[in-house]
């Protein structure tokens, strides 16, 4: 049985890490150029191309305790510099699993090639490669059956099945999954290297936001959606708390487990706004019955042998 953890993060404006510029002609796959300024329309599911998606407003703990269950997930190989192809974040669920959004396993509506992302795990800072860092290939990119790029946020949920086995210890860990739907007011925190501010820089150390999950009705209320599978949630004495580009797929860790996965947002801290995250008790079958590599018995493979021993035996005798 699969073991799964996992953790989230927001990012600080003011931010003393290195910064690299992000090349809003460029992004990577995932990313959308949706406006930010325009107020949602009221509807049942956003369009994907309405919406941004990323995490702003943070702090940087003196110790993260957080930071070994989160991946960052990058895409062919680095152009300048190690870390330079980052584009989305995910976490740590099991050995060989991680868990993401769905709109990170696309690119211009085309699924991702597995062979061209790979696992960075055990890497605070997004630049620098160091001991604890474990560079592990994708073998599998599964994304929700009923994930519909472009055209809806909803089902924005995926998983990575990875070639080997992470090796897990002080800097890399699993987390497991919410054990119960998220009620309004519990107090969450996300993690990511995603930008300071909207088509800003990425940070080279990971950053943490603190946020708290909303009433649906705020949220319905605030955004226009009917709830399918999402959650929203914001700091509101800080607005500005919030995910942002590069955050995708990262966990929202509510009690120490995965609730969330950052999905989408109208804008990076917009005021009287709030983040919305795939809600991870919702689909907590699915991603249960997708996150392990399907290993076949040696029971089940010796009774087959068996069976094609015997129904040979009865057509040699048959013969003779």
């Amino acid at each position: 049985m699969c073991s799964s953890k996992f953790v989230v993060c927001f990012l600080l404006i003011s931010v003393s890490a290195e910064l690299v510029p992000f090349d809003i002609d460029a992004m990577g796959p995932g990313e959308s150029r949706g406006s930010k300024t325009t107020p949602p329309r009221k509807r049942d599911s956003p369009s994907a191309s309405d919406f941004q998606f990323m995490i702003t407003g943070g702090y940087r703990p003196h110790t993260n305790d957080l930071v070994k269950y989160v991946v960052s997930l990058r895409m062919g190989k680095s152009k300048k510099f190690f870390g330079d192809n980052h584009f989305c974040a995910g976490a740590i669920i099991s050995q060989r699993s991680i868990l993401t959004a769905a709109h990170c396993l696309y690119h211009d509506r085309r699924k991702l090639m597995a062979k061209k992302l790979t696992v960075i795990a055990g890497t605070p800072k997004r630049l620098v490669r160091s001991s604890t860092t474990q560079s592990v290939q994708a073998k599998r990119l599964i994304p929700h059956p009923k994930y519909k790029k472009g055209k809806s946020q909803k089902f924005d949920i995926g998983l990575v099945l990875m070639k080997e086995d992470l090796s897990l210890g002080d800097a890399v860990a699993s987390m497991p999954l919410y054990d119960k739907a998220p009620v309004a007011g519990v107090q969450c925190t996300i993690v990511g290297w995603g930008t300071v501010i909207q088509y800003g820089p990425l940070p080279d150390e990971v950053i943490n936001g603190d946020v708290k999950v909303l009433p649906d009705t705020f949220c319905q209320k605030l955004l226009g959606w009917t709830k399918v599978g999402m959650l929203c949630a914001n700091d509101q004495s800080n607005t500005e708390v919030d995910s942002c580009q590069g955050d995708s797929g990262g966990p929202l860790i509510c009690d120490n487990k995965v609730a969330g996965v950052v999905s989408f947002g109208t804008g990076c801290g917009e005021p009287d706004s709030a983040g919305v995250y795939t809600d991870v008790y919702h689909f907590r079958d699915w991603i249960n019955e997708n996150s392990c590599p399907r290993v076949s018995s040696p029971v089940s493979t010796l009774l087959i042998l068996m069976q094609l021993l015997l129904a040979f035996l009865a057509i040699f005798r048959g013969i003779w």
